[in-house]
C-alpha cells in the first residue's frame, strides 16, 4: 500500500500542468497563399513566447491551413485566441460562438477583391460577364465570398471554376480556360496590370486579419493582449516582431461594422 501511495504522489508531481493552465493561439494566414504551418510557428515563435510571460500561461502556437477544421475548432472554443485571414470565419465566429475582437490587422482594413480581364477583352463593363467563364480561389476563401457577394449585388450570372491560389489566377486567364479571373492579391493584381491586362470590376473593401480571443478569457487578459499587439509599433524592439510577421501593426477595430460586413458577405 505504501509503495502504491508513493507511486501515485510521484505520479502527481511529475504529471504535466493541466490543459486549462496552455493558451492555445490559433494562426490560419489563408489557404490561397503558399505559407507552411512550420514557417507559422516560426515567425510567431517570439510573440507566443512574449505572451506567455504577459499572462503567465504556456502559450502554444498552432497553425491551422485548412479552413473545415477552422470552423470546426472555432465552433468548439478550442483557440483562446485566434489571428484569422479570411474574415468570414472570424465573423462567424464572433457571432456564433461570441468571440471578442482584439485588434484589426493595419495595411488590411481595405481588402478588396478585383476580378481581372485581358488587355484585349470584349468585356468591358460587369454586366458583360453574363455567362461568362469566371474563376476565383477556394470556394471557402474570404475572395470567393466577397465575389460571391458581389455578383448577388449586380445581380450577375457567370460560370464559376476555382484554383486554390491566388497565383493562379492570371495562368487561368493567359491560358483560356477563363475569361475573368477574381482575385484580392495585390501582387498578382499589379503584375497582371503591369503586362497589359484590366480590372473589370472589384468588390466592396472589408478589413481582414482579425486578431479575436475566446469568451473564455477573462477580461483583463484580452487586454493585456490588446495592449501588446496595439503597441507592437512602439519601439525599435517591438518593431522587429512585427516585420518577422510581415505587418505593419494593429489597430483597434468596430465590431458593430464587422456585424454588418457579415449580413453583406451573407455568411
Amino acid at each position: 500500500m505504501r509503495i502504491l501511495l508513493a507511486s501515485l504522489v510521484l505520479l502527481m508531481i511529475c504529471a504535466p500542468a493541466p490543459a486549462a493552465d496552455e493558451l492555445v493561439f490559433g494562426i490560419n494566414e489563408g489557404v490561397t497563399y503558399r505559407i507552411t504551418p512550420q514557417e507559422t510557428r516560426d515567425r510567431y515563435r517570439e510573440i507566443g513566447e512574449i505572451l506567455a510571460k504577459l499572462l503567465k500561461r504556456t502559450v502554444r502556437i498552432e497553425p491551422v491551413d485548412d479552413y473545415v477544421r477552422l470552423r470546426r475548432n472555432l465552433e468548439d472554443l478550442k483557440y483562446d485566441l485566434a489571428f484569422i485571414h479570411p474574415a468570414h470565419h472570424s465573423l462567424r465566429a464572433m457571432r456564433d460562438q461570441k468571440y471578442h475582437l482584439v485588434a484589426l490587422t493595419k495595411g488590411y482594413t481595405e481588402y478588396t477583391a478585383r476580378c481581372l480581364v485581358k488587355g484585349d477583352s470584349p468585356l468591358k463593363r460587369a454586366q458583360d460577364i453574363k455567362g461568362r467563364r469566371l474563376v476565383m480561389p477556394d470556394p471557402d476563401s474570404i475572395t470567393a465570398w466577397m465575389v460571391r457577394a458581389t455578383l448577388r449585388d449586380l445581380a450577375l450570372a457567370a460560370t464559376i471554376s476555382t484554383t486554390r491560389y491566388q497565383d493562379a489566377i492570371p495562368f487561368m486567364l493567359d491560358n483560356g480556360f477563363n475569361e475573368v479571373g477574381c482575385t484580392a492579391a495585390g501582387g498578382v493584381i499589379r503584375a497582371w496590370q503591369s503586362k497589359g491586362g484590366r480590372v473589370l470590376f472589384e468588390s466592396r473593401s472589408l478589413p481582414i486579419k482579425h486578431l479575436i480571443a475566446s469568451p473564455g478569457m477573462s477580461k483583463g487578459d484580452v487586454e493585456i493582449v490588446r495592449t501588446f499587439f496595439l503597441g507592437l509599433e512602439t519601439s525599435k524592439e517591438n518593431r522587429k516582431l512585427l516585420d518577422k510577421i510581415g505587418f505593419q501593426g494593429f489597430i483597434v477595430g468596430d465590431e458593430q461594422k464587422l456585424a454588418e460586413i457579415a449580413v453583406w458577405l451573407g455568411i
